[in-house]
């Protein structure tokens, strides 16, 4: 298991569509970037009951929802991770 601490949170607008942002670093000093595009949802927990979801309403999310920031002033290296995972 990969041990990292997160050292910031974006709500970032990218066009019409939003993402949560996490920047993770490793004691080593490795940084990943972590990218939840699915931010809410639904789920069937037992016989027919439905529980719903919303990820900007999770404790360590709910500090950025109404703090939404454009892709573009991200830092570079951010930018870099995100559109490198979404190249097909």
């Amino acid at each position: 298991m990969l041990k990292a601490l997160r050292e910031a949170v974006y709500n970032v607008r990218r066009g019409r569509e939003e993402m949560v942002i996490e920047l993770m670093r490793t004691p080593g000093g490795k940084s990943y970037v972590v990218i939840h595009k699915t931010l809410r949802g639904a789920y069937e927990a037992g016989e027919g009951e439905k529980k719903e979801w919303d990820l900007l309403e999770k404790e360590g999310f709910k500090e950025v929802k109404d703090s939404q920031i454009e892709y573009k002033t991200l830092s570079p290296e951010i930018r870099k991770a995100i559109s490198s995972a979404f190249r097909y």
